[in-house]
């Protein structure tokens, strides 16, 4: 009976309605912005589709807490697709932008509105999950958080989702006992691995391009902040890699024609807030030259 009742009810996570609605507000103009770009760009159909993946952008990442430089959360996969509209026309891989942090970042989220999608409501249930039942179903939550990205958008949006959505190198870690700057260490390396990995992709590279771009500008927080020093060793090689990654792209590569705009970008972060010297880039340059 109580199998048989579960489905049957509509599940609700527990949410700030008024926080959401503020947040909504400030990023209204980018919206709209976003929006007219993704007109001009595109034919009806994609268009329609980019319009419905950003729809479900803003449900899903709307009621979560700002980011580590204050921003809203939102605001980021925006950037993100903005960036990856400058260099490809392709709807998918807009589409894989906007929502490249759902699963990663909200799956719960997801699951339940997949839920009450496929098994519609009788009763309303508000339900709040917390660490604990994130960390123990986390699975369930992100497999069915893909079939519901693959039912909405397709088999190849689903596969650039999954490919670029992170691992739970932290679980990993504490498991392994690992602590400190050990714990840290291991983390950056598992995570510069599978950016190397990602990258080996012409499409993905340009999703993950720009991801990073957008990620390891930290200029809005103080160098001295522990989340600054944090961040800066986790990206700090990255950048390096994808700056290696873009000099070996050739004339064929979607992203060939922009590629000196991109490493000038990623050059500038590294160089003014990574404590980068110009012989590290211009070694690089050189190697691949060589």
């Amino acid at each position: 009976i109580q199998f048989y009742l579960y489905f049957f009810m509509s599940f609700e996570l527990v949410t700030n309605t008024t926080e959401i609605m503020a947040r909504r507000e400030k990023i209204e103009k980018e919206i709209l912005l976003f929006r007219n770009k993704v007109i001009e760009k595109f034919k009806d159909s994609d268009a329609l589709k980019i319009q419905e993946a950003l729809d479900f952008m803003l449900e899903i990442h709307l009621p979560q807490p700002d980011r580590f430089d204050g921003r809203l959360f939102a605001s980021h996969p925006l950037a993100v697709a903005e960036r990856v509209m400058e260099v490809s026309d392709d709807p998918e891989l807009v589409i894989a932008a906007l929502i490249h942090d759902s699963v990663e970042d909200q799956r719960e989220r997801i699951f339940l509105e997949r839920m009450n999608r496929k098994y519609p409501n009788r009763t309303g249930v508000q339900i709040n999950i917390d660490d604990k039942l994130k960390k123990k179903h986390q699975e369930i939550f992100k497999s069915w958080s893909f079939r519901e990205i693959k039912d909405r958008f397709g088999d190849q949006v689903c596969a650039y989702v999954e490919s670029i959505t992170n691992y739970n190198y932290n679980d990993l870690a504490d498991d392994l006992n690992l602590s400190g700057e050990d714990k840290q260490d291991f983390i950056n390396k598992l995570y510069s691995e599978h950016v190397e990995q990602i990258i080996s992709d012409p499409k993905l590279l340009i999703l993950k391009l720009a991801d990073l771009t957008v990620n390891s500008d930290l200029k809005s927080l103080s160098p001295n902040s522990e989340k600054f020093q944090k961040l800066k060793k986790k990206y700090k090689p990255v950048i390096k890699m994808m700056i290696q990654k873009l000099l070996t792209v050739d004339n064929n590569h979607l992203i060939y024609s922009n590629k000196n705009k991109f490493i000038a970008d990623l050059s500038a972060i590294y160089l003014e807030q990574y404590d980068g010297e110009a012989t590290d880039l211009s070694a690089i340059s050189s190697a691949e030259q060589n």
